[in-house]
């Protein structure tokens, strides 16, 4: 038979806190039965969420005054684990991209963001159209599904030399078959997500400088594929568009993907505008999305009902207590809201949209989780 797990709210962490005695009196923690781990994180202007630390210590449940609301008295660090991103991003590589130093620009800012030690916590796919078959003579989806540089992290020298190279081998041509880019897209990060489960977060960035010019050249057909993927596995897709571009399709897209608004880059400072979006993409991605706690004893699991979120202002104002709500949907617009990918086995942590845009302004800001507490629900 196998042992039954027990709650974490339930039970005493002996392990995690090795010599007891000791490191309560170390710490200030008064251990009792109802056990809490603390993750801590503080968020980042890059998008990376900043530092973290977990904490273990005595935390009484039925105690949720104080000024921040949930309190906890841990005082051990750790590390904690964010949820890893992938991005499929797909290039628009056709002959208007000559024009006026549009595919230098890019080149160059892709080349500096790619280098960027901010987003070393990225994973990157990369795929240029129309090219090597995914064009607008066969509209070829699998084509356009397939990487020409496989997912990688960006932290591996060898990962951003490859994708560099492929950029340096490279050179404009042809017309702008999006319907089968964004369709192969979709279908790559659908099927990768689906391998890797929630253990990761996959996401579609498509760049062009054009309107659809070969295989179906409808915008309400190809931003389908956009909401397509996001209902079949919540892949939000973010749409960049280089002076030619079509702003309005590019908002179609990125509505139906979920990602509320395209970026429209023009001429005046390209590189630089480009660059930017990419890291209000990542940090649009990485700041608001949380790994569930694990608990340190293998016989041990969390009490998805008795986790609580809570966000302190960058500018030392009072703790506020973010509440429970049943899923995306449920959002609203409320700035003070939070939802688990899945609710009876939770794996991940999201802040509400409204919620995930008021954390991002606020550069300084801290996110707690605290175990113990019944969990706070709107």
């Amino acid at each position: 038979m196998m042992p039954r797990k027990e709650t974490l709210a339930s039970t005493r962490l002996w392990a995690a806190l090795g010599a007891t005695a000791l490191l309560a009196a170390t710490v200030g923690a008064c251990v009792t039965d109802a056990t809490s781990l603390l993750i801590v994180g503080n968020h980042g202007g890059d998008g990376s969420g900043g530092d973290a630390s977990v904490g273990v210590g005595g935390f009484d449940p039925g105690d949720s005054a104080g000024a921040g609301g949930v309190q906890a008295c841990a005082g051990v660090e750790n590390e904690a684990t964010k949820i890893p991103v992938s991005m499929f991003i797909a290039v628009d590589k056709s002959g208007s991209m000559d024009d006026d130093g549009k595919w230098d620009d890019a080149k160059s800012a892709f080349l500096k963001f790619f280098a960027d030690p901010a987003a070393d916590s990225l994973n990157v796919a990369l795929r240029f159209w129309p090219d090597a078959g995914c064009d607008s003579n066969s509209c070829n989806v699998d084509a356009c599904a397939t990487p020409q540089v496989e997912l990688g992290p960006l932290a591996d020298p060898a990962h951003e030399a490859a994708l560099t190279q492929l950029f340096n081998d490279k050179d404009p041509g042809g017309p702008t078959p999006m319907d089968a880019a964004l369709a192969g897209a979709a279908q790559w990060a659908v099927m990768h997500q689906t391998t890797v489960g929630s253990a990761e977060k996959v996401v579609v960035v498509l760049v062009t400088d054009g309107e659809p010019n070969g295989c179906d050249e409808g915008i309400n057909a190809i931003s389908k594929h956009a909401s397509d993927a996001f209902a079949d596995k919540e892949i939000l897709t973010f749409a960049v568009g280089l002076d030619g571009s079509n702003e309005a399709q590019m908002d179609t897209i990125a509505k139906a993907g979920m990602s509320e608004k395209g970026f429209y880059i023009g001429n005046g400072n390209a590189e630089a505008e480009l660059l930017l979006a990419l890291k209000k993409i990542q940090a649009s991605i990485v700041a608001c999305t949380y790994t569930m706690p694990v608990s340190p004893e293998p016989d041990q699991v969390i009490d998805p009902t008795q986790v609580n979120l809570s966000y302190t202002p960058g500018d030392g104002g009072a703790t506020a207590d973010f509440k429970q709500v049943a899923s995306e949907g449920a959002c609203g617009g409320a700035e003070d809201a939070w939802y688990y990918d899945d609710p009876t086995e939770p794996s991940s942590i999201h802040l509400c949209p409204a919620a995930c845009t008021k954390v991002q302004g606020d550069e300084a800001a801290k996110i707690k989780l605290v175990l113990g507490c019944a969990t706070k629900v709107t």
